[in-house]
């Protein structure tokens, strides 16, 4: 514990500080208790409190001045002849707690001074840590809107993925178009179409951030005054067109395009809700539900409830709530034993499966959220979630319901585990297909951890599939943007 001396004049221990007593005085001192029941010497004191009226090491006050108190009245003047204290709690205040201790009710301030704003790095705590609080790796602070409270601080929220906030654009690195738009177009003019040419230019590293990308659109479209996205619909035809116009719409725009075509036809394509929808994050949900709104002028959830059963439409409603734990929140094992708790006698605990409070638990919760929960069902009741979710739903809410948790409990896995069945399906869904190899191909370490668990899943490559299943510009396509 750091000390300062008493102020001028006044000596023996005031406040925990230890100093010269006045001339004639013994310090006080409290007895410890290696000597107890020894007798102290006189003038000391052996760990009783000092006589009525009297200051620890010093005589009693002046006659007349706070008789019968220990401490003078709050505000009261210093007694006559002595100094006003410096750097001392005004006369007559209590005793002010120890340097480096906070007094009592308050949280000790951080090293340097009184915490700064939320955002900004304190001087004198670690890189990693703020307010004594680990921080997120690979991650900057940075002020969040409304987040998830955990143990009374606000979580880092996770960013929206690339290309679904306008924000990004600022940190996207300008590119020089020229030379390639000048590709496409050459590509497309004339007679016949030079897929290879167009195919080349696409999957370019620089265009794998969707505002590069948009910008190739944007030069393409002011140089020719021609529309890119018309010139691929004349030019080219089937899957390969889709994946081409995936690409020129970028991920956002994309999976809107998506949801209406889910949305709009006889039978709605839940597979397709699902792969856009679940265990996205509330900034990707959020960009989602104004985009579709912005550019159909009506409600996501709206259009939703008009083509799913009731207990579908309560899941899709909490997950367009954007409320889902962040990336960054904790795994809190008191809470984890509630969840599981609440999940036994949602489904095994009693008869009929309460599908709504599953869903609750499920899409409420992040990804290691979810992994810690499959891991503490197995030990406490000693069978497989997934199992239990198999055994206790059908349909389309059995489908939900293993998307997000097998999502949460191994991504890498999940995403191979798409593409094979998307790739292998005897009718085949390519728009989804398409959608789930974009989306990899946005995320490079995404696709890495895809394609490592599609090898041990499988015993072959994603690209070897895609090369066995495809055929054409498509496939070559696809290829490309997965890489070997």
């Amino acid at each position: 514990m750091n000390s300062q001396p008493p102020p001028p004049g006044q000596g023996g221990q005031y406040y925990g500080y230890q100093g010269a007593p006045p001339p004639g005085q013994q310090p006080y001192q409290q007895q410890g208790y290696y000597n107890y029941g020894q007798q102290p010497p006189p003038g000391q004191y052996s760990g009783q409190a000092p006589p009525p009226g009297q200051y620890p090491g010093q005589g009693p006050p002046p006659p007349g001045q706070y008789p019968n108190q220990q401490y003078p009245p709050a505000g009261a003047p210093p007694p006559q002849g002595q100094p006003p204290y410096q750097g001392q709690p005004p006369y007559g205040a209590p005793p002010a707690a120890p340097y480096g201790q906070a007094p009592y009710g308050q949280q000790p301030p951080p090293p340097g001074g009184a915490p700064a704003p939320y955002g900004q790095q304190q001087p004198g705590y670690p890189p990693q840590q703020y307010g004594g609080m680990q921080q997120p790796p690979n991650q900057q602070w940075q002020q969040p809107p409304a987040g998830q409270p955990y143990g009374g601080y606000q979580v880092q929220p996770t960013p929206a993925s690339p290309g679904y906030d306008p924000a990004q654009k600022q940190w996207a690195q300008h590119v020089d178009t020229t030379l390639d738009a000048e590709t496409l177009r050459k590509a497309m003019k004339g007679f016949g179409c030079n897929e290879r040419a167009i195919i080349d230019v696409y999957t370019m590293s620089k265009y794998q951030n969707p505002w590069a990308m948009q910008q190739l659109v944007r030069d393409y479209n002011s140089r020719f005054m021609r529309d890119l996205a018309k010139d691929i619909e004349s030019e080219t035809r089937g899957d390969f067109e889709t994946a081409l116009l995936a690409l020129t719409r970028g991920p956002l725009e994309n999976e809107v395009f998506m949801l209406e075509k889910a949305l709009n036809r006889a039978g709605t394509d839940e597979e397709a809700l699902n792969d856009i929808l679940l265990c996205r994050s509330n900034a990707d949900i959020r960009a989602i539900v104004a985009e579709y709104r912005k550019r159909h002028g009506r409600e996501l959830l709206t259009e939703i409830k008009s083509d799913v059963d009731d207990t579908l439409f309560r899941l899709y409603s909490m997950v367009l709530s954007a409320n889902r734990a962040e990336d960054a929140a904790p795994v809190i094992p008191a809470e984890i034993d509630q969840k599981i708790t609440e999940l036994q006698r949602a489904t095994e605990g009693q008869i009929g499966a309460n599908a709504v409070a599953v869903a609750q638990i499920l899409t409420s919760s992040n990804s290691s959220q979810i992994h810690a929960m499959s891991d503490a069902y197995q030990r406490k009741y000693h069978r497989n979630l997934q199992d239990v979710i198999e055994k206790e739903f059908r349909g389309d809410m059995e489908d939900a319901l293993l998307f997000m948790l097998t999502s949460g409990m191994d991504r890498g896995k999940a995403d191979a585990q798409g593409i094979r069945s998307a790739v292998t399906k005897t009718i085949r869904k390519d728009r989804i297909l398409i959608n789930r190899v974009f989306r990899l191909y946005l995320d490079r370490g995404r696709l890495d951890a895809a394609k490592a668990a599609y090898k041990r899943l499988y015993g072959a490559t994603m690209t070897k599939d895609l090369r066995e299943y495809l055929s054409g510009d498509y496939e070559n396509l696809l290829v490309a943007m997965t890489g070997k």
